[in-house]
């Protein structure tokens, strides 16, 4: 029996012709090819500071260390998600508190959060399930409320809208995933965007094993992480953002012809999105 396969990335000559480029440079690991992709993400997701990384998975860490959540902290993330979620806040020594879903939407239910805030709570952590934004303006009243800050676990959501606004510049942090399955991929990579300066220096020092580039070499400051893209994935990556809005287009075209012709079928849901929101379908 044949596999069917979840998604077919949209490739072609232009991923080859810049990862060509890079080989030629003979500068394959994180420079200016990894800079061209993080400023042309910055303008499709209107955010601060971007910074790509090895995975989403490894953004989310990144996050949770750069707000400083310590061992025994919780961090409510919600109970339908992929595992990637939950085991980061586990790899800070911290407890992931879940949170039950909207069904109507799978995303975190705003109105369960509050019941979930302990004087432990230190983070909310929201995801955007298939590419559909989650309540944003609910769940920021709730976070403002608490002082807690938000991580956006929008691995899917690379080209979603929230009020006519692109995922990406609304939380503390927000972190996309470009694993083949996601709208537009490097292969394995993400991207984490802040609009913290703050947080944005923290980490950046942290995404490079902890150091600080002077004039003629690097100060270690703290224990940081290599979390870095290379720049023959950041070449994949920029061939595919000059595409990303007419991929983002396809996928709600076909999205919207599957709900067509499933609405009105027996034991299947359709996605219910919300008129403030676009939908990626991933």
């Amino acid at each position: 029996m044949e596999n069917i396969r979840l998604n077919v990335p949209t490739l072609g000559i232009e991923e080859s012709e810049e990862i060509e480029k890079v080989l030629e440079s003979g500068y394959l690991t994180q420079g200016s090819k990894v800079v061209e992709f993080e400023d042309a993400i910055r303008e499709h997701i209107d955010a601060k500071h971007v910074f790509a990384t090895s995975s989403a998975t490894t953004a989310l860490h990144l996050s949770l260390v750069a707000i400083g959540i310590k061992p025994g902290d919780e961090v409510l993330v919600p109970d339908f998600t992929f595992p990637a979620t939950a085991n980061v806040v586990v790899q800070q020594g911290a407890i992931p508190v879940l949170v039950d879903i909207d069904s109507s939407t799978f995303a975190m239910n705003p109105e369960e959060i509050e019941s979930k805030i302990t004087p432990k709570t230190k983070a909310i952590m929201p995801i955007d399930p298939f590419g559909l934004p989650y309540d944003i303006d609910s769940v920021q009243k709730i976070a403002e409320k608490y002082g807690l800050p938000v991580i956006e676990d929008a691995a899917c959501a690379l080209g979603a809208t929230y009020k006519d606004r692109p995922i990406g510049s609304f939380n503390t942090t927000t972190c996309f995933s470009f694993h083949p399955r996601k709208v537009i991929t490097t292969g394995e990579g993400g991207i984490l965007a802040t609009n913290s300066d703050e947080l944005a220096k923290q980490i950046s020092i942290l995404r490079t094993h902890g150091g600080i580039r002077g004039e003629l070499y690097l100060s270690f400051v703290e224990a940081g992480f290599n979390y870095r893209l290379s720049d023959v994935l950041a070449a994949i990556g920029l061939a595919q953002t000059r595409k990303l809005s007419t991929i983002v287009k396809q996928r709600q075209e076909l999205g919207s012809k599957y709900n067509e012709i499933l609405k009105n079928v027996d034991m299947v849901k359709v996605p219910e999105v919300p008129s403030e929101r676009s939908h990626t379908y991933k």
